[in-house]
């Protein structure tokens, strides 16, 4: 044990010794670093580690800003945006059945809660749940949108609308196998 404890503290010793640095530039220009001495190499003195720092902390886009309009505190989300189906994405459900997954920043207030827009009308009653499901949606191009609403039903904030494209199989496409 105390063998290999020594071998271990002479090698961290080892690994600290500075060594001799020589650089040089060959026939065709190419600059070379090496520990063992070159002809026409130069030795290198002042070698800087390198370190790095991290940077400082920014803020964070989940604290709330808060405004002072009109004398009423009024909370204000940095981000709403639907996650999935990704805009343009082309959807094939036999039953028309579409989950969208929404995000919001920072998460929703007290009384606050999501409102799915479908084809520009709401459906269904406002949610805190992040999870919307769609069903019986025809086959065709839709458009997907939420927003957050206050405990009167006020929009708050709407988040950019995604295009989706339903294909549902129609009848008689079913494929025939060869015998």
């Amino acid at each position: 044990m105390l063998r290999q404890l020594i071998a271990v503290f002479l090698s961290l010793i080892t690994c600290a010794v500075p060594a001799q640095v020589y650089k040089w530039t060959d026939s065709q220009g190419v600059v070379h670093f090496s520990d063992t001495p070159h002809s026409g190499a130069e030795t290198i003195n002042n070698i800087q580690t390198q370190s790095y720092s991290t940077p400082a902390p920014t803020t964070s886009a989940t604290m709330p800003a808060i405004s002072n309009e009109g004398g009423k505190n009024k909370k204000v989300y940095s981000k709403i945006a639907i996650l999935q189906p990704k805009d343009q994405a082309t959807i094939r459900n036999n039953q028309g059945y579409v989950v969208v997954f929404t995000e919001v920043l920072p998460k929703l207030f007290p009384g606050n809660k999501l409102q799915i827009i479908f084809d520009g009308k709401a459906q269904g009653d406002p949610q805190e749940s992040l999870m919307f499901q769609l069903n019986g949606i025809y086959r065709g191009t839709h458009t997907i949108a939420v927003q957050i609403v206050d405990e009167n039903g006020d929009v708050i904030k709407t988040s950019p609308r995604v295009v989706i494209y339903m294909q549902r199989p129609r009848v008689g496409m079913v494929k025939h196998q060869a015998l």
